[in-house]
């Protein structure tokens, strides 16, 4: 099974899932503006947005107002209901900003000649379906300013959906779930997909979601904390409804620039040094324990970030793929593992490398002159590697062994996995004999120069957050 997902990132490069998710600015950008107005849009769409999610409501002249709120009251100070008024009267009045509480139609006109701005328009509708015109009337607007291709429409109302299919059935149109109990079979026959809320999601109600046809958006409660996006960005939604767009934006740039594929096998943390597990493989992840040596872990995915791989091995739990080895190639490496190792010979390839994986640096290299300590395993591509000293990684056939663990050593899992001839092996070697001897006029090969390398390494500093800063 190991050899179908691997730790490969060949595999990781001809099956790259699509991460992407698509960026709604809830109201706009309400943090920052005064919700659904113009200035909210504009900042929405600057931060990053794709799409803004904007309210509608009838007025008592058959014109869809602007607002999330029957009542307007919180938005402007004045007391008015607008189903009571009309759109004139309506648009009278201003918010905190200054502007102007608008239409619709005001709404469309204002944005027509800038096709990177699109809406997702919610029908406010009672729970008897009124007003019975609210759909009519949207898709008039829709056609009369030609946003067709710019407009997708969601609402708690299942009757506001089928009225939709019915009148302009190329719209999407995606049915809001506050809860579980409201999503059946009925629900998907109008529905291009769900917007469940984020108190409600879980990986495997969105298998099953995408296994019917239907596409998952997120959505939360205007007390939206950004730190949800930590484990957030982990699940395979393909939109989301956010108060914090910038925030948003900058995990879907993470997410579109990572490669990622599904696994499924286990595997033992081989690294004398215990390894952090963060909540997301993506920069600025909060820590969230750490991974002891010798521990067996089930992999679940595989990531590559910014050409470093992360494994994820439980739900919002990644670890760095350094030191990870499959069971079933533990028999054939874990002989090998806090080992004393030389180079085998003086024309194998002396790079040291930053990771084992096919996108390493050069970190070093390696001397003829000089013992190493073997403090970490790794399979990639088929292929054993070494991390040397904690720091490096050369391929295990550079190396020659001079001994082998006790079996102690082993977990018993590991010891399960060997084979009864290797419990004794024992490879001596005549250093003095094997390594390179001064220039003589009977040698006239010298020693290599000395070649220092550091002793810790430094994080890299070309991180995608210096392109795409974390904002909230």
């Amino acid at each position: 099974m190991f050899k179908k997902f691997s730790i490969t990132i060949l595999l990781l490069i001809l099956f790259i899932s699509n991460t992407g998710f698509v960026v709604v600015g809830h109201r706009g950008d309400p943090i920052k503006a005064p919700e659904e107005s113009f200035q909210s849009i504009d900042t929405a769409i600057g931060e990053g947005a794709q799409w803004v999610e904007l309210d509608v409501h009838e007025s008592n002249d058959n014109q869809l107002v602007i607002s999330h709120d029957r009542n307007l009251f919180r938005v402007t100070g004045q007391n008015v209901i607008v189903s009571e008024h009309s759109a004139s009267q309506l648009t009278q009045l201003k918010q905190s900003n200054g502007q102007s509480i608008y239409t619709l139609d005001e709404l469309f006109a204002h944005y027509q000649k800038e096709p990177n701005v699109k809406f997702l328009i919610e029908t406010k509708k009672t729970k008897h379906g009124n007003p019975q015109n609210m759909e009519l009337l949207l898709v008039n607007a829709i056609k009369k300013y030609q946003m067709q291709n710019r407009v997708m429409v969601h609402s708690f109302s299942l009757a506001s959906l089928k009225n939709l299919q019915e009148l302009m059935p190329e719209i999407s149109r995606i049915f809001i779930a506050g809860s579980l109990g409201r999503l059946d079979f009925e629900v998907f026959q109008y529905s291009n997909a769900v917007n469940v809320s984020s108190s409600l999601l879980n990986p495997q109600l969105i298998n099953q979601l995408h296994a019917i046809g239907q596409q998952v958006y997120v959505w939360d409660e205007m007390n939206e904390n950004p730190k949800q996006w930590n484990w957030l960005v982990n699940l395979s939604i393909d939109g989301v409804v956010t108060n914090f767009p910038a925030t948003a934006a900058y995990y879907q740039r993470l997410t579109q620039h990572s490669q990622q594929d599904d696994a499924n096998f286990d595997a033992v943390y081989y690294n004398e040094q215990a390894a952090p597990l963060w909540e997301n493989p993506y920069p600025q992840a909060p820590q969230k324990g750490m991974l002891s040596p010798l521990t067996t872990v089930h992999v679940q995915k595989i990531v590559n970030v910014q050409n470093q791989v992360f494994f994820q091995i439980d739900a919002n739990r990644f670890i760095n793929m350094s030191g990870l080895v499959q069971t079933d190639l533990i028999h054939n490496l874990a002989p090998f593992w806090q080992q004393k190792a030389v180079l085998k010979n003086t024309l194998v390839n002396r790079t040291l490398w930053d990771n084992p994986s096919a996108n390493h640096n050069k970190i070093g290299t390696l001397l003829f002159n000089q013992v190493y300590h073997i403090t970490a395993l790794q399979n990639v591509n088929g292929q054993s590697y070494a991390q040397l000293n904690n720091f490096g990684w050369t391929n295990l056939n550079n190396l020659l062994i001079n001994a082998c663990p006790e079996p102690q050593q082993l977990t018993p899992q590991i010891e399960k996995k060997r084979a009864p001839a290797q419990n004794n092996i024992s490879l001596q070697l005549n250093l003095r004999a094997w390594l390179p001897q001064p220039k003589t006029k009977a040698n006239p090969i010298s020693i290599l120069p000395a070649v220092t390398y550091p002793q810790q390494i430094l994080p890299n500093l070309d991180d995608i957050d210096h392109y795409f800063p974390l904002q909230h």
